[in-house]
């Protein structure tokens, strides 16, 4: 725990963590100084490729015949470059290297002692590390892998490529540990990527595919076509939608026929049944010739009637009208006008009798509407013969009809997709014979280089740049010590961290000024002791620590010879303290059972804390111990202090501030 707040504290942690700064900077200079000589020598080929994204001299073909889409703008937002760069890294190519160089590079020991050792050398740690790697694949924590695959990934890892923002120039780079190795590898890749191009557009793969489907196309439609004519004359047509047309036509007519026939036998039935009926109401004979007289009894009785009118008259002139005489002729003409009512006003008196016409004229219609029945019914069932010989007929169409309508079909799709293909085949042809010459949007502007400088290790960028290193190294493991140390350095935040007064930090006995530095430590002591009561009841000081060695007893033994020197009664140990009296308790350390019975008689106790070798969780259970004890610890005394900047440092600091 140490608090920065000045170059002089950060130069104190140089100081603390002295050891492990050089440390950190010797084990960094050993490494950058076997770097540069022992690392495996690697060189560069480079190689540039232009990609004109606008001129698709090998457009890839659609895999499924269509019509052709319009032209699409390709989105300024994407850079096109990036589908290059990957089919460049991409697996497939990688492979296709990885065979290449287990087929074709002879890996033999470079000229030289140093270049022969480092071969060797890296034969034997191969072997150790591919025996490590069976060992693990037998026990199954790794899978195991083809040499191809391994070498794939090892060849990934030592090939780049990328370009700078608004450039069509790919720029490749492939590094190994020996430059003509590096340049036939990175040839190799130039040919794997356009190998790759061909096959993802597809040229030879579609040509085949389009020239096999062709063939298939064509047996299918011969196929086809000997189908439907068997079909065909199996319905005696030339086609379904004839036949289904001229039976609709026959049918309808005959359905028109059949429906007038139904018709006009429905009439000719009901002028049947309504002769039928009229003719018994129809006499058999009617009169020619009538001839008609008055009735002669009604004519009697019309005499006779106004006679008795005319007696009624001349009574009239004697008698009134309610009169009997009147009463009784007038009862007397109603009874006559009753009984001429009843006669007939004239009689027959001769009539001639002949055939009825009409009778006779309805028994010959009614004969010839039975004829004509007879005869529509035989139309009728005629008629129903036709249709149903036409309906099986239909019938048998309908039945053939869903095979013919599918081999129709059938056929004219094929033959559409026959077309198709043909047109696509042609133009993978096209495409096939480009990629074969590598005619494409892509160029090759720039061969794979032989470079026979190296581009790893820089030897001497290395050793340079070592000793700097060193020193960061050195600096960042001086920052981790420092985060990860729990030691008491000084008393800066001991009050801010622990709650517990700081009552003095006693110096190092060996370090420059430590005596007076000391007493002064002792004499802040001194000044913080309760001098009012120790007339009264004394004081009694308890001291103890986390654990042995942190310098109680020291405490004790200095604190008591400046009391003393004070002219106090001060003593360490024995009896408890009386009036005048101040008594050091040299408890053991609170990891000792004894700790707190000692300290028990105390009026004041104090935690002794040794700097750099006490740790701030020991203080938190010490100071948790003695809080749980007698609820409260009165102060803590850090000793053996250290001063870790030389005093020689010190002096030059101060001459450079312009203090003497």
């Amino acid at each position: 725990m140490i608090e920065i707040r000045s170059f002089r504290d950060i130069l104190r942690l140089f100081f603390i963590f002295r050891r492990e700064f050089t440390r950190a900077l010797a084990a960094t200079v050993i490494v950058a100084v076997l770097g540069a000589f022992l690392l495996p020598s690697r060189y560069a080929s480079d190689a540039r490729l232009l990609v004109r994204p606008g001129e698709n001299v090998n457009m890839q073909l659609s895999p499924t015949p269509g019509e052709p889409q319009g032209f699409i703008q390709p989105s300024t937002q994407r850079d096109p470059l990036l589908d290059e760069e990957k089919m460049l890294t991409s697996d497939p190519v990688a492979h296709k290297v990885a065979e290449y160089y287990l087929r074709a590079i002879d890996n033999g020991p470079p000229p030289g002692l140093w270049g022969k050792t480092k071969y060797y050398l890296k034969r034997a740690l191969g072997a150790v590390a591919e025996t490590l790697r069976r060992s693990l694949v037998a026990v199954n924590i790794l899978d195991d892998a083809p040499a191809a695959d391994r070498l794939a990934g090892k060849l990934e890892k030592s090939f780049e490529v990328s370009h700078d923002a608004g450039s069509n120039v790919m720029e490749m780079r492939f590094s190994w540990n020996d430059p003509t190795v590096a340049q036939k590898i990175a040839q190799a890749w130039v040919d794997a990527y356009f190998d790759q191009r061909a096959d993802a557009a597809g040229g030879r793969q579609l040509y085949d595919f389009y020239a096999q489907q062709s063939l298939e196309l064509g047996n299918q439609i011969v196929d086809l076509k000997r189908q439907l004519r068997e079909q065909l004359q199996t319905i005696d047509a030339s086609s379904v939608q004839q036949q289904m047309d001229s039976v609709a036509d026959q049918l309808q007519r005959l359905y028109k026929q059949r429906q007038d026939a139904v018709g006009e036998r429905e009439a000719s039935q009901g002028a049947l049944s309504e002769a039928q009926g009229e003719l018994p109401r129809l006499p058999r004979e009617v009169v020619t010739e009538r001839e008609i007289s008055l009735n002669p009894a009604q004519q009697d009785l019309l005499l006779k009637l106004n006679g008795l009118r005319a007696q009624r008259l001349d009574l009239l002139r004697t008698y009134r009208e309610d009169a009997p005489p009147l009463r009784a002729i007038d009862e007397s003409i109603r009874a006559m006008q009753a009984q001429i009512d009843a006669q007939r006003s004239d009689v027959q008196r001769s009539q001639n009798l002949a055939p009825n016409a009409l009778a006779t004229r309805l028994q010959q219609n009614m004969q010839d509407a039975r004829v004509n029945i007879a005869q529509l019914d035989a139309r009728i069932a005629a008629y129903d013969q036709q249709i149903a010989e036409l309906q099986a007929q239909r019938e048998h169409t309908m039945a053939a009809e869903p095979a013919l309508s599918k081999l129709s079909l059938q056929l004219t799709t094929a033959e559409k997709a026959y077309a198709q293909y043909t047109d696509y085949l042609l133009h993978a042809r096209t495409v096939r014979d480009l990629n074969s010459h590598r005619l494409s949007n892509v160029t090759v502007i720039e061969q794979p280089t032989y470079a026979p400088s190296r581009v790893f290790p820089k030897s001497l960028l290395i050793l340079l740049l070592a000793l700097p290193a060193g020193i960061g190294v050195g600096l960042f493991a001086i920052f981790l010590c420092y985060l990860l140390d729990q030691r008491v350095h000084d008393g800066g935040r001991v009050e801010a961290t622990l709650s517990v007064p700081l009552w003095a930090s006693l110096p190092e006995l060996g370090e420059p000024r430590a005596p007076g530095l000391l007493n002064a430590a002792l004499y802040r002591i001194y000044g913080l002791l309760p001098l009012q009561q120790l007339a009264q009841r004394g004081i009694t000081l308890g001291l103890s620590s986390s654990q042995h060695g942190e310098g109680v007893s020291f405490v004790a033994r200095r604190l008591c010879r400046i009391l003393t020197e004070h002219g106090h009664a001060a003593r360490i140990g024995g009896r408890p303290a009386g009036a005048g009296e101040i008594v050091l308790i040299d408890a053991a350390p609170l990891s000792d059972e004894r700790a707190l019975l000692q300290l028990q008689a105390a009026d004041l106790r104090l935690l002794v804390v040794q700097a750099r070798r006490t740790t701030l969780p020991a203080i938190e259970q010490a100071l948790g111990l003695l809080r749980q004890a007698f609820g409260r610890v009165d102060g803590i005394v850090i000793s053996r202090r250290r001063y870790e900047i030389p005093e020689r440092l010190l002096q030059r600091f101060a001459r450079w501030q312009g203090r003497d």
